[in-house]
């Protein structure tokens, strides 16, 4: 492919690529609003929804009824129309696996159970008697799962209970009451319209479930012979971890994989579709073998601009599943984003300038599936306080989303199919993939991936490196006896790909290969311009995409016989997409523009949400290449002369050159605040800072 092809799909970003939201579904479901809400998220080049059933559905709409599946073929139908994606939820509402509570009603042997400490040996099965008199005991530990029903929530009296998804028996039952009778009724999807079956955070003992640890029915028996020592797992209750905790702990994870997770994939292999969705913890990383598109869920702001982008153990998540990807052979990971992501703990305070970013978090360390957190169905009453905020039809932003939408699929294209450059491997398990070792490559542009333990086995040495999949590694960090230079950080790794002149920690980068074709995917995580010289090992033409806006243009630059240097000004959560022609093809480079200064911008309407400013500019001769540099919070809408130029979310520039005409302009700017202000106690100031 040349770069002009590349160019060519990137500005024409296709359907396959899409964000696929959770569409809650939550409140008693109208045929006509259904479809017009699906033709509204198409419109929006959101080409796909997950089918979630969430708290807020009326109590005589049956879960998996009939007529539950009457409105779900119905959904399924009217996205086959429109040539849209569904991907099932196998659960009302989370964590997966109680199908509802059906699985206990059918045997309520399947609750989940978990070990508690005890001096009281009648309060359940004695596992083992302690020396100092307390008692082990296994019993149903009342764990619950989030309903879709009011009343249904944690804590409240309804909530359906969670059953042992480390029995088979159990999991058996769910497939049965879930999977089978999805595919009964919507066989014919399976494979083109339907994509995959979404399973969310699997949770052992459920929720709300108290001091307990996980357990099943005979799980003794493993721990024994494996050589525990089931008096040892008192170290479990007192904070104190020994070899049999360590060793129930990898049993545990063991037999979850095998008996749920395994499963599960299997059932969906089996029908061809993906098994979808994620583990329960951010550090899953060998859960992930069993999902056909690699998962993982993003909520709670674990990340955030504030907090920084590289810290703590929910920092290793995107790189979770898209090393997973790369090694296992999987082609799309994906992440479920922005969930209750709201700013200071105010629901619905959550901006569009925080979803770009959380969008370059993601997609520069190669997520290239994007499952938004959430599209509601209906915000009537209580529904709108459940898990705010709606990220898509009932925000301010979404008459402009296909802004998101494209950019959304640009990134995902270009992290599919393609292969990064990382030199360093960092050797990591679940539960530990070392997020202060990780610090030092992000904060030096020096790109790593992680590679568990556990596919070691399928890796190979070739001429000093380590080989597996695609990739190559020069630099081991971890306990290895392979013959591959190991070290203990990013320091240690000498070799530059991206380098720059002055140390730049916020800037964070991914060299990618697409169909022959170099590419530097660079983000500022940061909260001011970066500007820097950066020099790459690449001979060509560097050509810069924006992969927002979906314009290119050339770049001045100097090649010095071994690599390629540039200058780089990537502002406040801008990215940029460094293309290398090495076939030195010529292209034009970017307009710098006139500036307009001076613009006196007069407060002439104001709402609960909206301020209207109009300002006026005298226009002598024709440029076409004016703009004008504006502050504002937290959206703004820029009309010239009445006609609609551009709308502004992070992005201060607004260019109007094309839309003036000589003699007297009207330039009106619509700002919007943050969607707060209506649904929320608080009040987020708004407008122009002039």
């Amino acid at each position: 492919m040349t770069v002009r092809e590349m160019i060519d799909s990137l500005k024409n970003p296709i359907k396959e690529f899409s964000p696929i939201p959770f569409w809650f579904l939550n409140d008693r479901l109208d045929r006509t609003e259904l479809k017009r809400q699906l033709e509204d998220f198409n419109e929006k080049g959101v080409n796909g929804v997950v089918l979630h059933p969430r708290i807020g559905l009326p109590e005589d709409f049956v879960y998996l009824s009939e007529e539950y599946f009457e409105i779900i073929r119905f959904i399924v139908e009217s996205a086959a129309e429109l040539d849209m994606k569904i991907v099932l939820y196998d659960e009302a509402m989370y964590p997966s696996g109680s199908a509802h509570g059906l699985v206990v009603k059918s045997n309520p042997e399947f609750s989940s159970v978990g070990i508690t400490l005890t001096d009281n040996p009648s309060d359940g099965n004695v596992i083992v008697k302690l020396s100092g008199g307390k008692y082990i005991v296994s019993k149903k530990c009342g764990g619950t799962i989030r309903g879709i029903h009011f009343g249904e929530d944690d804590g409240e009296n309804n909530a359906p209970p969670s059953a042992d998804i480390l029995n088979g028996d159990a999991v058996d039952k769910f497939i049965e009451l879930t999977h089978e009778q999805y595919y009964k009724h919507l066989s014919k999807f399976f494979g083109n319209t339907v994509i995959g079956f979404f399973t969310d955070e699997p949770c052992i003992l459920g929720r709300c479930a108290g001091r307990y640890f996980e357990w099943t029915n005979g799980l003794e028996n493993d721990i024994t012979s494996a050589g525990g020592e089931l008096s040892e797992l008192e170290g479990l209750f007192e904070n104190k971890p020994n070899t049999t905790t360590e060793l129930y702990k990898n049993i545990v994870r063991q037999r979850l994989n095998n008996v749920y997770y395994k499963k599960l994939s299997d059932w969906c292999g089996a029908h061809n579709i993906a098994l979808m969705g994620h583990p329960k913890e951010s550090d899953d990383i060998d859960e992930e073998m069993y999902f056909h598109i690699a998962g993982q869920d993003l909520v709670f702001r674990w990340v955030s601009p504030e907090k920084g982008s590289v810290d703590g153990v929910h920092s290793v998540q995107a790189k979770c599943t898209s090393d997973a990807a790369r090694h296992m052979k999987k082609r799309r990971n994906s992440n479920e984003c922005f969930g209750v992501c709201s700013r200071n703990e105010i629901p619905w305070y959550f901006t569009a300038d925080d979803m770009k970013w959380y969008i370059d978090w993601l997609g520069v360390r190669g997520v290239n599936m994007f499952i938004p957190h959430a599209f509601y169905y209906s915000i009537e009453g209580k529904r709108k306080d459940e898990r705010p905020p709606d990220v898509g039809p009932n925000n301010i932003w979404w008459k402009h989303y296909k802004l998101f939408s494209d950019y959304i699929k640009r990134i995902s294209y270009i992290m599919t199919d393609s292969k990064n450059c990382a030199k360093t491997a960092v050797l990591c398990k679940s539960g530990d993939m070392k997020p202060d070792i990780a610090r030092g490559f992000y904060e030096n542009q020096k790109e790593f991936n992680y590679l568990p333990y556990s596919l070691l086995d399928k890796a190979s040495v070739k001429d000093g490196k380590l080989c597996i999949a695609e990739y190559e590694y020069e630099y081991i960090v971890g306990d290895t006896d392979l013959n591959i230079k190991n070290v203990c950080g990013a320091d240690e790794v000498v070799d530059f790909d991206f380098h720059t002149s002055i140390p730049v920690k916020e800037l964070r980068v991914s060299h990618i290969v697409k169909n022959g074709v170099h590419m530097y995917f660079v983000v500022n995580e940061g909260e001011t311009t970066l500007c820097f010289e950066a020099d790459m090992p690449i001979d060509g033409t560097p050509v810069i995409f924006d992969l927002w806006s979906g314009e290119y243009y050339g770049i001045p630059y100097c090649y010095d016989g071994q690599r390629t240097h540039i200058n780089i000004s990537i502002g406040c959560r801008e990215s940029a997409l460094i293309l290398f022609d090495c076939k030195n093809g010529s292209y034009a480079e970017q307009t710098v523009g006139t500036k307009i200064n001076g613009l006196d911008f007069k407060l002439i309407k104001e709402d609960s949400l909206t301020k209207t400013y109009t300002a006026y500019y005298e226009k002598n001769y024709n440029t076409g290449n004016e703009y004008f540099e504006a502050e504002y919070e937290e959206m703004a809408e820029c009309y010239v002369n009445g006609e609609f130029c551009s709308v502004g979310f992070y992005r201060r520039r607004f260019n109007v050159g094309r839309y003036l005409r000589r003699g007297k302009n009207e330039i009106k700017l619509i700002v919007t605040g943050n969607i707060a202000n209506k649904y929320s106690d608080s009040y987020i100031p708004f407008g122009l800072r002039q």
